[in-house]
């Protein structure tokens, strides 16, 4: 008798273990999303730069496809996505295609590691081209470039606007926190790349180097130039915050574009919170621009 009741009483805790792990899976988006600071130009386009984190997901699993929903950007470039990001924003985002594949495996499977995906609006632009390559001496396998604390790649969209015919191309990367060389030679890369397209060119990032120093100067010395400089509506402050918020510092997230992008209307850093919680440990970034 006694082994019969304790057998009901695990299978009964069992199930209530699956459906709480079911629960904390489920994402829940209100039906109502309320835009913030929309577009008024009907020639302007944003892009956004997102570190959305890879830990920390229970936490943050609604509030950040809610913060891409509420700025609508035409495209976005997120950093740190992994295969449970890949799922929660496949399903949410739905007017967004996803482009990117995982630093670990070059595909999207369960241990494909960070992406640095792409996400842009299927019903403006159609995909031209993509391609994912790795910031090392190997660019085109999966490989850990130099000195490299980790596995770097650079994820590339050409799009082409379906109404007017015109394309671009959207760079997105994350770059090395710590090894010397990587960074130097990750974030020559990068540049050298965007700058071979013969078209407006936006490069998203988190690039784990601070306005200030010489790696960020030979990006901007080297035929890119920093949205946040280009126009006057902008903001400043840091954009990596470990999740304590604040303003003052400088930011280590970037969108740059090449010199086809004839104006950027403005700069934005979003520190919004939702019920006393930041989005990630890293603000996001956008820029409204015309090509």
């Amino acid at each position: 008798m006694k082994k019969t009741v304790f057998t009901k009483i695990t299978a009964v805790l069992s199930a209530l273990l699956i459906l709480m792990s079911l629960a904390s899976c489920s994402v829940s988006i209100p039906d109502e999303i309320t835009k913030k600071d929309e577009l008024t130009d009907a020639e302007a386009l944003r892009f956004m730069s997102f570190n959305i984190r890879w830990g920390e997901y229970n936490k943050r699993k609604n509030i950040v496809p809610l913060l891409i929903m509420e700025y609508s950007p035409d495209s976005v470039g997120i950093q740190e996505c992994t295969h449970q990001w890949y799922e929660n924003l496949t399903k949410t985002l739905t007017d967004y295609e996803f482009i990117g594949v995982g630093r670990d495996t070059g595909d999207t499977s369960a241990d494909c590691g960070e992406m640095s995906a792409i996400l842009f609006k299927k019903d403006k632009f159609t995909l031209v081209d993509s391609g994912t390559f790795w910031l090392s001496d190997t660019p085109d396998e999966v490989s850990q470039g130099w000195d490299g604390a980790c596995r770097r790649i650079c994820t590339w969209v050409i799009l082409e606007d379906k109404v007017t015919g015109e394309q671009f191309a959207h760079v997105n990367t994350h770059l090395d926190h710590e090894g010397p060389e990587a960074r130097v030679n990750g974030s020559q890369m990068v540049k050298d790349f965007a700058l071979e397209f013969d078209m407006p060119t936006v490069v998203t990032g988190d690039f784990n180097l601070k306005k200030d120093t010489d790696l960020y100067k030979g990006i901007v010395d080297g035929g890119l130039l920093d949205t946040q400089d280009k126009t006057e509506d902008t903001m400043n402050g840091k954009t990596y915050h470990d999740y304590k918020g604040g303003e003052e510092g400088l930011p280590i997230d970037f969108i740059f574009v090449n010199e086809k992008v004839s104006e950027v209307l403005k700069y934005r850093i979003v520190r919004d919170k939702y019920n006393g919680k930041h989005s990630s440990d890293h603000y996001p970034i956008y820029a409204d621009m015309k090509f």
